[in-house]
């Protein structure tokens, strides 16, 4: 594993609970509706890439989707298996998915390739592709800006993360080059969607289908 990305697993690591209690209400209705509206199977099933502490898998689930969370992080998988015992949940790399050709509905990524450097984006993003049928949709979330950095952003844990911002139309390019189609790229203001005690900057929310 590179070394960005293992100080970046120490840091949530050290931080499950710091992250859990600041995201916990952070609820994407809108954005798993339109998602949900996308799949070409409205039962899924779903990929939740990413998972952390299940918050996402949970709401997939009480739509009515069979959904299937991953997470590199071991204490986010046993906190997400004690807050949803019923769910399933398995420790992946979103690079490397142990996982069959074309056997799910949508990917949904929340939050988690934003952590990545361009060419392992690239590769998390061929990966999702290789998973998906025909028509299945991707959901995947970056903060908007430019360059990346290394830092301990205070919100969300306690030890410093690796984060790559993006562009729209990087988001858009590193989207087609995967083989999707139509990536529809939209900018939601954290502070806007969820309130005073919540942070000012935007984040880039990018929906594709695989190509028919």
């Amino acid at each position: 594993m590179s070394d960005y990305l293992s100080r970046t697993l120490a840091a949530y690591e050290h931080s499950v609970h710091t992250y859990e209690c600041a995201t916990k209400d952070m609820l994407p209705d809108e954005e798993l509706d339109l998602f949900a509206r996308m799949l070409p199977d409205p039962a899924g099933p779903v990929l939740d890439a990413g998972c952390a502490f299940g918050r996402d898998t949970a709401l997939l689930a009480a739509r009515g989707i069979a959904v299937t969370g991953v997470d590199l992080s071991e204490p986010f998988l046993v906190r997400a298996r004690e807050l949803h015992p019923a769910l399933d949940f398995r420790r992946m790399d979103v690079r490397a998915l142990d996982l069959p050709d074309a056997c799910f509905a949508g990917v949904w990524s929340q939050a988690t390739l934003l952590h990545l450097k361009d060419e392992h984006v690239a590769t998390a993003l061929s990966e999702f592709s290789r998973v998906l049928r025909t028509g299945g949709a991707l959901f995947v979330s970056f903060k908007e800006g430019e360059g990346e950095e290394e830092f301990v952003e205070s919100f969300s844990a306690d030890a410093a993360r690796f984060f790559r911002y993006q562009t729209a139309g990087r988001v858009r390019g590193l989207l087609e080059a995967a083989g999707f189609a139509g990536p529809d790229v939209r900018i939601v203001n954290e502070r806007e969607r969820y309130g005073p005690g919540h942070r000012d900057i935007n984040w880039l929310t990018a929906y594709a289908r695989t190509a028919s």
